[in-house]
């Protein structure tokens, strides 16, 4: 399809851009899964994926295909077993991910036909040879906007750097797609990607389907949207500081943030310097719609040895096979800030289902997250953002609000010297938090998956329960567990703050504004232990979602 040409008299050189670009989205979504006006639900409606069923674009087949009843390793089972074709089973995603997108504004390079193109190859083999292409066979997935895609743009929501396609495909999403999986879109991110939100002058920002005036989170944020949506089967995110982990929380659903060197990397489309990922290296992973899925997903990349393409993939770390057993757990109630009240009541009940069921729980004191975080915050600023700066100035585009809001935008640029320290300082919480856990006695930690739920967009302005494990390199994995209630989570009349920053994070507690928002817990692994981890957290979801 052709893009229509929008009016952009009178608008910035930025702006223009931005029209033209979400001119190509709309061209790519076909007319006929097209919300109408009366599709729309009323302002102020809390969820909005209701919309699927009452807007006519799915049938009750593509809408049994794409709900509840199926997570990927089912449904991948299914599609084997010759139950549903790949262009069914693709085409429902497809129509499921555009309702979601016409609502929420998660998707960036929309790629349905091309999709569906793929989708009708995967059926003709399986018509020819009886047996799927692979593990992921006709499994429609999404990627972040940080993967190139040949023939697509990967602007991650700079205006300098769209309108410019790939020339090539990042070889993880090679890999899933000749093991049959299909790509679908990618989705959206924030500005700089150093923000826990959605939001760019390419894109626009995205909203949370769940709650939809509360953020959707980020940087994965458009992959945590689309996954709530269940417009997608699988998704995968990039995670520095929680940026898996805080959307997977944010919208409810199953995400999983590997120690470094597990999934490859290479060849994404960098945010920032492509050699920068070294003081807190960033990591991809996946979001899904069950604890199962990310082993799943883990376990089918594994498979494919990409150690023999990517240098910076440890090999054979998981191949070791991990024990079924009943982890001693260390329960963090709450380090550098005090989580919202409907959080400290996920971790109290998480835990004391886990005690029921006859798991060890103990309480588990790590080093303190707000300086983790203070470390943090100097490493991922290290040259004071000199990429996004310039990427801004040559479109003279706007800093977007929720970047400025972050507190990362003002910070100096450092000397060598100072770097050095910096990672000293992390190497020395390194040896505190391994020599904490040894002390323990623990296998799996417990924790707040942040000091609270979803926010107001741009809210979302401390990550330090989530970036403590990047700084630590552990693998940690967040499961949905519960909701935010009113009746069950009154505001703490008896607060006392710890420091300016907590006073701060407790004020931003609404009983009624977050009512029904996701509560998830983080469970989190020793490093590189990732095999075990995954299997231990299939072992207490099933605890704790039963």
């Amino acid at each position: 399809m052709i893009a229509k040409e929008p009016d952009t008299t009178g608008l910035e050189q930025w702006e223009k851009v931005h029209a033209a670009k979400k001119a190509e989205q709309e061209s790519r979504i076909p007319q006929e899964w097209r919300l109408k006006p009366e599709d729309f639900p009323p302002a102020g409606t809390v969820d909005l994926r209701p919309v699927v069923a009452t807007c006519g674009i799915l049938s009750d087949k593509e809408l049994l295909i794409t709900g509840e009843q199926y997570d990927a390793t089912s449904l991948a089972a299914a599609i084997a077993e010759g139950k549903y074709t790949a262009v069914e089973v693709v085409t429902a995603f497809c129509k499921r991910a555009a309702v979601g997108h016409q609502l929420c504004n998660n998707l960036t390079e929309i790629m349905f036909m091309d999709a569906i193109e793929d989708a009708k190859q995967l059926d003709k083999v399986f018509a020819e040879t009886g047996k799927p292409v692979g593990a992921l066979h006709g499994i429609p997935m999404t990627f972040k906007e940080c993967f190139h895609v040949k023939g697509y743009d990967a602007s991650d929501g700079y205006i300098s750097r769209t309108f410019d396609p790939s020339t090539y495909t990042t070889p993880l999403i090679e890999l899933v797609k000749s093991n049959g999986a299909v790509v679908i879109s990618k989705t959206n991110t924030p500005q700089t990607m150093l923000v826990a939100e959605s939001h760019n002058n390419v894109f626009g920002q995205t909203k949370n389907p769940v709650v939809s005036h509360l953020t959707c989170g980020g940087s994965s944020g458009g992959e945590g949207s689309i996954m709530a949506y269940r417009g997608s089967a699988l998704g995968i995110g990039t995670d520095v500081g929680g940026s898996i982990r805080i959307p997977a929380a944010a919208n409810g659903v199953y995400g999983y943030k590997p120690s470094f060197g597990i999934l490859p990397m290479i060849g994404y489309a960098a945010s920032g310097w492509v050699g920068a990922n070294t003081g807190v290296p960033a990591v991809c992973g996946p979001l899904g719609h069950s604890a199962r899925d990310l082993a799943f997903l883990t376990r089918v990349v594994r498979n494919a040895k990409p150690w023999k393409f990517d240098p910076a993939v440890i090999p054979k770390v998981m191949e070791f096979g991990a024990e079924s057993r009943k982890p001693i757990i260390g329960v963090i109630h709450q380090s550098g800030t005090t989580p919202h009240p409907p959080v400290r009541r996920a971790i109290r009940e998480a835990a004391n289902k886990l005690s029921e069921a006859g798991f060890v729980v103990k309480d588990f004191v790590p080093p303190d997250f707000n300086e983790i975080r203070k470390v943090t915050k100097e490493l991922f600023t290290l040259d004071a953002l000199s990429y996004p700066r310039g990427q801004l100035e040559k479109a003279g585009e706007p800093v977007v609000p929720s970047v400025q809001k972050i507190g990362f935008w003002d910070i100096p640029r450092k000397t060598h010297e100072e770097a050095w320290a910096l990672n000293a300082k992390k190497l020395a919480l390194q040896k505190e938090m391994l020599d904490r856990w040894q002390e323990a006695g623990i296998n799996v930690v417990l924790a707040p998956a942040g000091p609270h739920t979803a926010v107001l967009p741009g809210d979302w302005t401390t990550d330090m329960y989530t970036v403590a494990w990047n700084a630590m390199d552990y693998p940690a994995v967040i499961i949905p567990f519960t909701k935010a209630d009113p009746a069950l989570d009154p505001k703490d009349k008896i607060f006392v703050p710890m420091h300016e920053l907590d006073e701060q994070i407790q004020s931003l507690y609404d009983p009624q504004r977050m009512a029904g928002a996701p509560v998830a817990v983080q469970l989190v692994g020793p490093r590189l232990d990732d095999e075990q981890l995954l299997k231990d957290v299939q072992a207490i979801d099933a605890i704790l979602n039963a």
